[in-house]
């Protein structure tokens, strides 16, 4: 009885929303569009090719079966947490492939950083063998994996289509977001205009990002504690939570089963995710 009555109530809340999305459906159509296309974009630029509209179908498929899900696993509550739930699942849902995306993103440019300073020492030791900076990059190109090995075909690629090299080597360091990457393509760019020996100064950039990355490890490993509290600070609340509500149900039940426990809940993950982001931000040393 209790969960038909709380189907008609989700079902008659879905029906108001469509009688209010009908009104503004331009708008959010805009909006959703230019959301998946920016995903669409970004997954590009990680060479991951997934069409617009297939995101788009994904971000509303993914939005609905989560609000389903947490309508479905909280029914029994009092309302109106089911519907919390599901709006809050709902919204992670929706925004979930921006949260791949960005995970994805950080992964492959780790890798293109640690993969960096033997690619340049690669060229660097086939300049010095005589080969031209094009040689040196396909070089690069057929020896190395990916994703450094796909970055620079793609350089090659839009050279052979007309792009110049040097404009070519800073398209790939915008699309990666490389501190050190941006400082060999300046270097390069600095040297093939005013002249000079290419080989010698791949040296002096692989000397200096190899010391980049050493001070880099210094820093993540004097950091790591403060990396760890973090961490904890994230979550402990939840464990703790879930403990207290193995050993007495009833008084976690009602955290959401009533105004003032859902009041709660929202402070506690709102000051979690500030103490969260607040000690990382502390642990983050700028190099």
């Amino acid at each position: 009885m209790i969960f038909s009555a709380l189907l008609m109530t989700f079902i008659a809340v879905l029906m108001a929303f469509y009688l209010i999305y009908v009104p503004i459906r331009a708008s959010i159509m805009k909006t959703s569009n230019e959301a998946a296309g920016r995903v669409s974009r970004e997954l590009e630029d990680i060479f991951i090719f997934v069409p617009a509209n297939y995101v788009y179908s994904l971000k509303f498929g993914l939005m609905g079966l989560f609000g389903l899900l947490g309508f479905l696993f909280t029914y029994t509550s009092k309302p109106p947490f089911p519907f919390v739930m599901a709006g809050v699942l709902g919204l992670l849902g929706y925004f979930g492939p921006e949260l791949v995306v960005v995970i994805l993103r950080q992964r492959r440019r780790k890798k293109f950083s640690e993969q960096l300073v033997d690619g340049l020492a690669m060229m660097a030791n086939g300049i010095r063998a005589g080969f031209s900076l094009q040689q040196a990059i396909e070089m690069l190109k057929d020896e190395m994996e990916a994703p450094i090995s796909q970055e620079f075909d793609l350089v090659l690629r839009e050279y052979k289509l007309g792009v110049e090299l040097d404009e070519a080597l800073w398209r790939c360091a915008r699309r990666t977001k490389d501190a050190d990457m941006e400082l060999a393509v300046s270097a390069i760019a600095v040297t093939r205009k005013l002249g000079g020996n290419l080989a010698e100064i791949f040296e002096r950039i692989v000397d200096m990002v190899r010391d980049r990355k050493l001070l880099a490890g210094k820093a993540d490993a004097l950091t790591a504690q403060g990396r760890l509290q973090a961490l904890v600070v994230g979550l402990l609340p939840y464990v703790l939570g879930f403990f207290v509500f193995k050993i007495n149900p009833d008084m976690m039940r009602l955290m959401w089963s009533t105004w003032t426990g859902m009041i709660c809940l929202v402070l506690v993950v709102v000051l979690d995710v500030v103490g969260y982001v607040w000690v990382k931000k502390i642990a983050n040393i700028k190099y």
